[in-house]
């Protein structure tokens, strides 16, 4: 177990997701040579910003993935530990893994194209608010659909579409959750659940080429990006 210091910057490194669409945990797929997760680990490792992180796990892949971490040298763990049914009960148990002040970056490790300037940026980008986030403006046009019927178009102008890493105050993000388990919510992003505390998060033009893994298709597109 690592030393843990407060007002430091941590990772959470969310990797318990089943992977319904991909048909298989994709998290764990060889990407290069190394399971996908693994390249989002090694940027962690690698920045000298973050000082440690934990990995959430599926439940029954909590022994592999401590085995693919120690493979890969992998040296900034502070705790490997057992992610919920939904991602928002993950992230909390990561949460709680880390110390009680600092700051954090949260991270989906289906997303491996994540690279050091990001850290920076988003760090940075969080101190004002608390709370900021990468995203990207919608370029597509995008319609509100019933069924196969397509109800309204939507104005794009105003539109992001958000990724992670998404970066927070540890106090504001645990009372976020706090508050969104009392009203039993979920959400799909964590910045999500900050709004609901009056919280207007930051958001920071990311790479389009930061995608995420959901279908076998996007491997392909992804092998050739890097």
């Amino acid at each position: 177990m690592r030393q843990l210091s407060p007002g430091l910057r941590y990772g959470l490194l969310v990797a318990a997701g089943r992977g319904m669409r991909f048909g298989a945990y994709k998290q764990f797929v060889p990407l290069l040579g190394r399971p996908v997760f693994i390249h989002s680990a090694q940027v962690f490792d690698n920045s000298r910003l973050i000082v440690g992180f934990v990995v959430v796990a599926p439940p029954r892949r909590i022994h592999d993935v401590r085995r693919m971490l120690a493979a890969h040298r992998i040296r900034k763990v502070i705790s490997v530990v057992t992610g919920g049914t939904e991602r928002t009960e993950s992230v909390c148990r990561g949460l709680d893994a880390l110390p009680e002040n600092g700051w954090v970056a949260v991270h989906d490790a289906a997303r491996p194209l994540i690279n050091s300037k990001m850290l920076a940026h988003g760090f940075l980008a969080c101190r004002s608010s608390g709370a900021a986030t990468f995203g990207f403006p919608v370029s597509d046009t995008i319609k509100l659909v019933r069924g196969r019927q397509i109800v309204r178009t939507i104005d794009r102008e105003r539109l992001v579409a958000v990724q992670t890493p998404q970066f927070f105050n540890l106090d504001l993000l645990r009372r976020a959750h706090a508050s969104a388990r009392r009203a039993r919510l979920s959400a799909t992003d964590d910045c999500a659940l900050v709004e609901r505390l009056g919280i207007k998060p930051v958001w920071i033009p990311g790479p389009r080429t930061n995608l995420k893994v959901t279908t076998p298709e996007d491997m392909r597109v992804i092998q050739a990006l890097m």
